[in-house]
Formats: C-alpha cells, structure tokens, sequence
C-alpha cells in the first residue's frame, strides 16, 4: 500500500497547467451526448482514417448522440490536420519526448471533452462495423441499462492479418467485409488455445462511476502497461462488468508489429499492479478515494462556452 501511495503522492498530474500550455479544441461544448468516444494517440497516424471511417459509419447508423474526440500525446501535433478536416475534437499535450501516457490521454478527454452519460475508451488501431452502436445500445439495455461494458464479444478481438490490414489501410477492403471465414482475420491463438485480451480496446463506462473510480491511473503507468486491467479492477468494485454478448459485437484489430514487451520499466509498473491486486478491498477503497479526490473538481466542467 505504501508503495502505490508513494508513487501517487510523488506524480499528481496538473490537469489545469496541461490545458493551459497545450493545444484543446472541443466543438459544441454546450451540447450533452449519449456516449463521448474517445481515441489516444502516438504516432500510428495510417490507422487513423480507417477508425474514424469506420467509426463515422456506425454513428450514421445509430439514433444516439454520439461524439469523436482524439487525445494526442506526442513531440509534434500530427493528427492535427486530420482532426481539423474532420472537425474532430482534438486535444495535443506535447511529450517533450517522454513516455506516452495513454491514461493521461484518456483523463483529459473526459475532464476537459464533451459532457457525455458514458464515454467509450477505444484504441487506434481496432476497426467497428456498421452496426457497432446499434449493438452496443442493445447490450446496454439487455444488461439492465449497465454500467461498464466491454464493447465486444467474448473477452477477445478479432486479429487482421499483415495482408489484409494493407488492403483495409489502402481503401480495397470495408469493415463489414471482415469475419472469422476470411481467411486473413484469426482469433487471438497462444498455445493452441483462445487468449482472452487485456481488459481494455474499448471499454464504455458510465460518467459518475469514472469519476468514483478517480478515472484512469497516469500517476502509476505511462508506455506499454498493464493500466486497462488496473482500471478494470477498480471499476469491478462498484459494478458488474458486462461483455457484449447480447447481441454479439466483433471488433478487428489491424496488424502492427507487437510492442508491448519493448516498454522501457514495464516490470515495475507490473509489480505496481500486481500490489493492488493484492490489496484488501479496504485498502484499495483507500486508495481509489485518494485518486477521486484528484479529479473530482473537474466533474461539473464543461457544457458551457470558454
């Protein structure tokens, strides 16, 4: 418990400076939306518009208010001019070429984005079909207007190919198209067996229990790390966390070398996770109060003009 105070005490975030230094542009601030979906950043630019092609079609297809905004972490702003096209909501904090920090990203997206009644935590490089939002609003209501839900099936995505994610970045191949009977998409294999994925790739999450929870965690995690199964734990102690079983929903991760294992201190951070978990539930309850108690200012911002 010690240790993850320490390092809490030793690396709050000041979310009010990083607004003020960096870049924020956040359209309709007066408006209250169904579900903020929200991208982080770093590099990987080529993923960016079959996402958001992607996502734009599922929007199209759904009656929710639903709104798009990427959360940039990077020396040089390099979504910018694809953000402004599109008229994406757009938030850059420069790196000053240190680590990303993804949860950082995602913090600033909710405190400073969109009012939404959930926001969808979504990674770049995982495509949705047509009928993603259709599905997901059906999930929630068959899971009793929930909570948290992991937006697709099975705890597991689905994996394009080398080949495949050439024709998807080259406009040859529509996400619609994409299903286990082709042959360039696979289940996640180890060992001869399914492997279950991290708790994260996309994650929706109702507004006040992100706040109870003290949102994500970039006092303790920056690169590659096990943050998605930290803020799940979190989140299982105040809710069930559903699956998108009901209707099933299949989301398809595009190709790109693995990187997680290159991450500069990963073990440290894994240890950091590996103390929570053995935390008692007082205890962690301590601990996530203290990290509420960091973001909690910030619940009532937004909906108003600046």
């Amino acid at each position: 418990m010690n240790t993850l105070l320490n390092k809490l005490e030793n690396n709050i975030i000041d979310y009010d400076t990083i607004k003020k230094d960096n870049i924020f542009i956040i359209q309709e601030q007066k408006e209250l939306f169904d579900i903020n979906f929200l991208i982080t950043a770093r590099g990987r630019f080529k993923f960016s518009e079959p996402m958001y092609k992607s996502f734009k079609a599922a929007k199209e297809n759904s009656d929710l208010k639903i709104t798009y905004t990427l959360i940039e972490h990077s020396n040089t702003p390099e979504h910018s001019k694809f953000c402004k096209n599109n008229k994406i909501n757009y938030i850059w904090v420069s790196s000053n070429k240190k680590q990303f920090n993804k949860c950082m990203c995602y913090n600033l997206g909710v405190l400073f984005g969109q009012k939404s009644k959930y926001y969808l935590f979504h990674d770049i490089d995982i495509l949705v079909q047509s009928d993603f939002f259709v599905k997901l609003k059906q999930n929630i209501i068959n899971n009793n207007k929930c909570k948290t839900l992991q937006c697709f099936t099975n705890r597991r995505v689905l994996y394009c190919n080398e080949n495949i994610t050439k024709d998807i970045l080259e406009n040859k191949v529509h996400p619609d198209d994409l299903s286990l009977e082709n042959d360039n998409v696979s289940l996640p294999m180890l060992g001869g067996k399914v492997m279950l994925g991290a708790p994260g790739g996309s994650i929706l999450v109702e507004r006040d229990l992100f706040f109870k929870v003290g949102g994500y965690d970039p006092e303790f995690f920056v690169g590659y790390s096990p943050e998605d199964a930290f803020f799940w734990d979190k989140l299982s102690l105040y809710s069930n966390i559903y699956l998108s079983n009901n209707p099933e929903i299949e989301i398809f991760h595009m190709y790109h070398p693995p990187s997680y294992h290159n991450s500069p201190n990963l073990r440290e951070r894994e240890f950091l996770y590996e103390d929570f978990k053995k935390l008692s539930k007082k205890d962690k309850e301590e601990l996530i109060n203290k990290k509420r108690k960091l973001i909690e200012k910030y619940k009532n911002y937004g909906n108003k003009k600046k």
